[in-house]
């Protein structure tokens, strides 16, 4: 009876066997094998992480730590030097002004040219602003004529005259009694050539009721700072009642008050 050598072949049934386990054993070296990998990524990251939490905290040189120094701001203040936080200068109104002569020198390199051509300019400019301009009426006081009456009983309603000054201009108007329960008597003026225009009530001015035949108003426009030479004022005068409107323009041509300089 001969008997199997170690060479020979084995059954199906145990080669079966053999492969399953060697598999197996595969297996278990692979996943192994990846655990350590993952291991040591995760080691290597968390080393990663642990020097660049240390970098923004701490200088990885001497270079960069000398860097960081000399670019950090300082603050210091006078007091602690032992110096003044403010100084104080005293004048006294008996003492003349100290002029730097760097200030006269500069002086010095501008000369003027034709000194007396410049002297005769600054005449002429201060001259010219001595001048002062002023409103003056274009018409006659209406009530120094003749037909003054007259005009008051056929408009109802007249102006008697103005007062000028640099700041305003103040009147008086006179009109007719009535027995009207509307009474309203005013100014109609413009600045700028009836382009727009401004009414200004009157006031009854109290005691100057004559034998309940006329009434007199006042009234004040204030002149606007400023004005160019071709300023004007011109006006009207109204009388509001229930029987009517009555007006008084200077007979279709405004009364109107020019700048005149004196």
């Amino acid at each position: 009876m001969e008997t199997d050598s170690p060479n020979s072949i084995v059954s199906p049934e145990l080669a079966t066997v053999f492969q399953d386990v060697s598999k197996s054993l595969r297996r278990q070296d692979d996943k192994t094998s990846s655990d350590d990998d993952n291991r040591c990524s995760t080691d290597i990251q968390k080393s990663n992480l642990k020097d660049r939490r240390r970098a923004k905290s701490l200088p990885v040189s001497a270079e960069q730590a000398c860097l960081l120094e000399s670019c950090a701001k300082k603050v210091q203040f006078a007091d602690t030097l032992g110096l003044d936080l403010a100084n104080v200068k005293h004048f006294n109104v008996t003492e003349d002004p100290h002029v730097p002569s760097k200030v006269f020198s500069r002086l010095r390199s501008y000369p003027l040219n034709e000194p007396e051509d410049n002297v005769a300019d600054m005449c002429e400019t201060f001259s010219s602003s001595l001048k002062l301009y002023r409103l003056s009426p274009r018409f006659t006081m209406p009530v120094e004529s003749d037909n003054f009456d007259e005009r008051l009983q056929q408009f109802r309603v007249a102006l008697e005259k103005v007062s000028i000054t640099h700041f305003d201009v103040k009147g008086v108007i006179r009109v007719t009694d009535t027995d009207s329960s509307r009474k309203e008597v005013g100014v109609r003026h413009t600045f700028n050539n009836w382009m727009t225009f401004i009414d200004k009530k009157a006031v009854l001015e109290s005691g100057k009721a004559h034998q309940e035949l006329w009434n007199q108003f006042v009234f004040t426009l204030h002149i606007p700072p400023y004005m160019n030479p071709d300023f004007s004022v011109q006006f009207a005068v109204y009388y509001l009642t229930d029987d009517g409107d009555f007006w008084d323009n200077n007979e279709g041509r405004n009364y109107i008050l020019r700048w005149d300089n004196t």
